[in-house]
């Protein structure tokens, strides 16, 4: 992320000042960081959202993701970008639009709140509410907002999902957040003038920003299983790319990182150690632990369809540079110092793969050290965060997106 900080404050008074004591501060329970809008004017930069409506008692899904490359000033690739996805029983669509103008798009710094106004198109949404139009279809649904990444909000503290390592420079490409493990949506998605209306249908965001993707990536993601009671709020996120580490840097490199969220009946378990094989398409299997807290899990998922394909970000822009099913199979059982927590399987798994994938990969989430320990220290982020939270209301820094 490209932070921007108030020039007067120079690094010793800003460390000095995420020292200081933070008794009293209230915890992150009602928004996720990294929620707003970190693109201040930069070149050399995207942001992009996914959201995802899921209809499981007719095997539909919806994907809505919007993009912006370089606002600050024209370059080849400056411009907005706008894909709905659509899956049924029987196929799949990618409906597209894309303009060079970014001059109709607007974004809050510090709230998800952005909206496009384009004459070809127009998307619109925020936490609660997503609305727009492109090429024959149309939507307009609201959102009760469950579980962000950390917890059921107003109960439980929200973290990075990358740690507060997020919020402090470009150190890593892309950036990567969570915004709303679950949320209930209401409303209608149009397509060609067949409407299709849904009540309280489970629904997901995350959001990635930075100078592009990784080189290659898997992406698995559901919060509508067959066998849990919908009161469990189980829901699953896991991922591993070969993504940049410092990024722009004389020592720019890469490095294999891998992650896995689960929330299960108002408790949130990450695992930060991954490994993982997986095929170019149709099989996963990843296993994840936190040794210090005695935890682990496996996931294993599979589909035999041919996915669409995914528009994604490049160094010319969106291109198709993923596939993805939402009709995929996936199991996951967890433990807790041995004892099984969670064993369940969906029909309606998101299973993604994206980048130069042309083989099997086997690997294990290398994160460098000291960056694995501060990322995923969470007394060390709660603390960090809170004094930046803090830091932000007084007036003292301003970090975009926070």
């Amino acid at each position: 992320m490209h932070a921007v900080m108030h020039a007067a404050m120079p690094w010793p008074t800003i460390l000095l000042l995420l020292s200081q004591p933070t008794r009293g501060l209230a915890p992150q329970a009602r928004r996720t960081p990294h929620a707003g809008y970190h693109g201040q004017g930069q070149i050399d930069f995207f942001e992009g959202w996914y959201n995802r409506v899921t209809l499981p008692e007719n095997d539909q899904s919806f994907a809505f993701i919007y993009a912006i490359f370089d606002p600050g000033r024209r370059t080849a690739r400056s411009g907005v970008d706008a894909q709905v996805l659509a899956s049924t029983a029987d196929a799949a669509k990618a409906i597209c639009a894309s303009s060079t103008d970014c001059s109709p798009f607007a974004a809050a710094p510090h709230d998800l709140s952005l909206r496009y106004a384009g004459a070809d198109f127009s998307f619109a949404m925020t936490s609660v509410q997503h609305r727009g139009r492109l090429d024959g279809v149309a939507w307009d649904f609201r959102v009760r907002p469950d579980v962000g990444w950390g917890g059921r909000f107003g109960d439980a503290r929200q973290y990075s999902t990358a740690g507060w390592l997020a919020a402090l420079g470009p150190l890593l490409s892309p950036h990567y957040q969570v915004l709303m493990s679950l949320g209930h949506a209401t409303g209608w998605v149009e397509i060609e003038g067949q409407r299709t209306a849904f009540r309280d249908a489970p629904f997901y965001a995350e959001k990635n920003w930075g100078r592009g993707f990784p080189r290659k990536w898997w992406w698995l993601q559901c919060n509508a299983f067959d066998d849990v009671e919908p009161a469990s709020e189980l829901t699953l996120t896991a991922t591993g790319a070969r993504r940049s580490l410092l990024a722009g840097g004389a020592l720019e490199r890469e490095e294999d990182v891998g992650l896995v969220g689960i929330h299960f009946d108002g408790e949130f378990w990450p695992f930060p150690e991954v490994e993982w094989t997986v095929a170019p398409w149709g099989a996963w299997r990843v296993t994840a632990s936190y040794a210090d807290r005695g935890t682990s899990c496996t996931i294993e998922a599979e589909t035999d369809d041919e996915g669409c394909a995914v528009r994604v970000p490049s160094k010319s822009g969106m291109v198709d540079g993923a596939r993805e099913t939402y009709r995929g199979t996936l199991r996951v059982t967890m433990f807790d110092k041995g004892r099984e927590v969670v064993s369940a399987t969906t029909r309606h798994a998101c299973l993604e793969t994206g980048g130069e994938f042309d083989a099997e990969w086997v690997a294990t989430s290398a994160m460098t050290e000291p960056l694995k320990s501060v990322a995923y220290n969470v007394d060390l982020e709660r603390a960090i965060s809170s004094r930046l939270d803090e830091a932000r209301r007084r007036g003292v820094i301003d970090v975009p997106g926070l």
